[in-house]
């Protein structure tokens, strides 16, 4: 009964499969980092078949020739033997396939050009038609989520990541570990005083990237942190001061060689973000007060900006490290103190930072 049921199966998806020559259109879902392996969003309720071979094409011109490897009711598996174009092979692109007859091909190139569409077979395995794919051709990944459902990952070797547009935000965290200059001067009078000022922080961030990959923003991503910072100090008399800083920052980064869906490599990138935000500094007297203890304390705000580079690197499941070395600068401008003195004051230098994040 079994056997009867699947020959039923078989010959009912034959019988509405595509013919040569038949165009269909389609959009790409998912594709390897190599752009050798991809998903569309067409499968068995549109007339494909596991064994069709077809040319990727767009107004401009062929964009691909691929064989399909699996298929399911809406969705089907592609493996690329001949990319002619990869930057069309992209996530969500728009083009049409038009089945062709199986090519078999050829390793020398001088024969590759002649009768290219030959028929040898009539379906079947890619890898038993003797069709030499492309390197990296079966890098169908583990992690393709609901998008891969029904299909059979055992029968496509893992050889690479996918790009993840679709996980556009990432939540990451960051440790800042630097050493700065520190300028105060009043408001009044030409008193300066300069010292060197390190401090820790730890940040929380947000970032916000493109589902788009062809777009003139799709290198640019929308960055946003709220850093809380904190300094004690004491000096060799037992004199101590604390500042106290919660600032937010909002920027952009810009990734200019490689765009920040990328997995498995190093990103670099660019980073430029505005920063506001409040502080409170306190100071406490020691031997310096011939007994007594004062206390003096005021609060302000500051604002700045923070001019970087970096890099990212990112796993197929969306987890990444993340680098930062970049120039901060901090101006803080506090009320009246006690004795209705205000100051201004300017924290600026090299950070070095890194971070944790995941992509979601």
């Amino acid at each position: 009964m079994k056997i009867f049921l699947a020959i039923i199966f078989v010959m009912s998806a034959n019988a509405f499969a595509l013919e040569v020559d038949e165009k269909l259109t389609v959009r790409i879902i998912r594709t390897s980092e190599t752009r050798k392996t991809i998903m569309i969003n067409r499968g068995t309720e549109d007339g494909l078949v596991e064994g069709d071979h077809a040319k990727f094409v767009v107004t401009s011109g062929i964009v691909a020739r691929a064989v399909c490897v699996q298929v399911s009711p809406s969705r089907s598996v592609w493996s690329v033997y001949r990319l002619v174009n990869a930057d069309f092979m992209i996530n969500d692109s728009v083009m049409s396939i038009k089945i062709t007859p199986p090519v078999k091909m050829t390793k020398d190139e001088t024969k590759a050009l002649v009768e290219e569409d030959t028929p040898s077979v009539a379906s079947g395995d890619p890898m038993q038609l003797g069709i030499p794919l492309a390197e990296g051709a079966s890098d169908l990944p583990e992690n393709l989520g609901s998008d891969a459902e029904g299909f059979d990952r055992s029968r496509v070797e893992v050889l690479g990541p996918v790009i993840i547009t679709d996980k556009d935000v990432e939540i990451f965290g960051m440790v800042n570990i630097s050493g700065l200059s520190a300028k105060t001067q009043k408001d009044s009078g030409t008193d300066a005083f300069n010292s060197s000022q390190s401090y820790h922080h730890i940040g929380l961030g947000g970032e916000l990237y493109p589902l788009k990959e062809r777009e003139w923003y799709s290198n640019l991503s929308l960055v946003g942190n709220l850093n809380l910072m904190r300094l004690n100090n004491q000096v060799y008399n037992g004199s101590t001061s604390s500042n106290e800083i919660t600032e937010f920052s909002f920027g952009a980064n810009w990734h200019p060689t490689k765009l920040p869906s990328t997995t498995l490599d190093f990103i670099p990138y660019f980073h430029f973000s505005f920063n506001l935000g409040s502080i409170q500094s306190s100071y406490t007297s020691g031997t310096e007060g011939g007994g007594a203890t004062n206390e003096l304390s005021a609060n302000g705000g500051t604002q700045g900006f923070s001019l970087g580079f970096g890099y990212k690197y990112y796993s197929a499941d969306g987890l990444g490290v993340r680098v930062l070395l970049d120039y901060y600068s901090r101006t803080e401008t506090y009320d009246a103190d006690d004795q209705t003195n205000k100051f201004n004051k300017i924290v600026s230098g090299p950070r070095f930072m890194i971070g944790l994040g995941k992509r979601f």
